[in-house]
């Protein structure tokens, strides 16, 4: 492991304390609600062709929380390909295109299902700023560490 994958792997780590990933029965909700179907393009997916995702309507780099209001069923092309951290209602317009009746249904949708599971999708403003400072602290500490490891004679 590198140390970049380790400052990731901490951060990771240090998010999961305070807003845990879904856990296998929360994805089966979500799989069962989206009638395994992409909740941006309608397309089927079968869940044992792993090209289903679980995408977070707003992402984590912006603050989203892994709360099943934050969560929809994608295919790996809308979310892996297409969407990346393109706001969600924007991305629907995009791929919808021409088909008002399409977006409206698929729009309604995730709205049901954010309104349904709670309807606050972002992490508490103090909990990003904690948790950002409090990586920042770990971060300084294992750099240090780098550092001194780096300067050690073997």
């Amino acid at each position: 492991m590198t140390p970049s994958q380790a400052r990731n792997s901490i951060k990771k780590a240090l998010k999961a304390i305070v807003d845990p990933k879904p856990k296998k029965n929360d994805k089966d909700v979500i799989w069962l609600f989206f009638e395994s179907k992409c909740a941006y393009c309608g397309i089927s997916i079968k869940k044992e062709s792993r090209l289903g995702h679980i995408d977070h309507l707003h992402s984590e780099m912006e603050n989203g929380s892994n709360k099943l209001c934050n969560l929809v069923l994608t295919c790996s092309k809308c979310n892996g390909d297409e969407k990346r951290e393109r706001d969600w209602k924007e991305f629907l317009k995009f791929k919808c295109r021409n088909d008002k009746k399409a977006y409206l249904e698929r729009k309604s949708k995730i709205n049901s299902w954010v309104r349904m599971n709670g309807d606050n999708s972002l992490l508490p403003r103090s909990t990003f700023e904690l948790l950002e400072s409090e990586f920042k602290r770990i971060d300084k500490v294992f750099s240090d560490s780098i550092e001194k490891l780096k300067n050690t004679e073997i």
